[in-house]
């Protein structure tokens, strides 16, 4: 049966995960809806403790077939690697994270007789970030103090996207303001020239204004939300980018407006 995976901000009901005693149809039905919950979310793993359980159970996918490790425990590590963790508790996110490379692990299988897996790579990491779940953590409490920060930040604006805690001084999306600038000045140039043509090049002039400021409003809407986007990449400045967007789309709309008004009395 597919259950519902704990995400956050809902926290497990216990600290850490019980050891499996009874190896019974209880327990091999938990495994079946973890595997279900798997196929149904395409992850490649989860513990008992992501979907409610209180018990230390792992399952993960590999391929076709499915690792079952029931009360795990590293007992063998060996090496560092650095890697860009996601997790379905943290929906979307991710963060770097400094694991094992190698590492042995002991464990129960599903008729109670113990076992060993070396394992490295993508499935150390898998493995470690699960147990972080039976014991009552997550990849969050992994992380550098800068990493956790930039995480936090993640967190609160609800996007990936994040790349920097910073503010910068220059923005890609000045890029479109630049091209609105330059829109608006050749728009003003027109209307001087208009002044100096006469039957069938003023039409033709007039054409080319009216797509001069149709062009104007895309790139002043695209500009406010793009702008925004962009924002919320950078937490620390992040409330003074919202007046400062505002305050800029409020100024091109009112160059959009006059130049607007100027063609109305003066061309058409």
């Amino acid at each position: 049966m597919v259950k519902e995976i704990v995400r956050y901000p809902q926290t497990p009901s216990l600290e850490f995960a019980a050891n499996v005693r009874a190896f019974n149809d209880e327990l091999f039905e938990l495994i079946q809806d973890i595997k279900d919950t798997i196929e149904a979310n395409e992850v490649n793993a989860l513990a008992a403790f992501q979907i409610g359980s209180p018990y230390n159970v792992i399952v993960l996918k590999e391929g076709e077939s499915y690792i079952e490790l029931i009360n795990a425990r590293v007992i063998k590590r060996e090496g560092t690697i650095e890697a860009v963790e996601r997790t379905a508790y943290f929906a979307g996110l991710s963060a770097k994270t400094k694991r094992y490379d190698k590492i042995t692990v002991m464990y129960e299988d599903r008729e109670g007789t113990q076992q060993f897996l070396n394992a490295a790579g993508e499935l150390s990491v898998t493995i470690q970030r699960k147990l972080d779940y039976s014991f009552g953590s997550n990849f969050r409490v992994r992380l550098d103090d800068k990493e956790r920060e930039l995480f936090d930040a993640k967190l609160e604006f609800g996007t990936d996207a994040i790349t920097d805690n910073g503010c910068p001084t220059v923005f890609k999306r000045d890029r479109i303001l630049h091209t609105f600038k330059y829109t608006f000045i050749a728009g003003i140039v027109g209307l001087f020239i208009s002044f100096f043509l006469s039957g069938e090049a003023l039409n033709i002039l007039k054409m080319l204004e009216n797509y001069t400021m149709i062009f104007m409003l895309v790139l002043l809407v695209s500009y406010f939300f793009y702008a925004q986007y962009e924002g919320r990449q950078y937490k620390n400045c992040s409330s003074c980018q919202i007046g400062n967007i505002v305050g800029v789309s409020a100024i091109s709309l009112v160059k959009l407006l006059l130049l607007f008004v100027l063609n109305y009395f003066l061309l058409w």
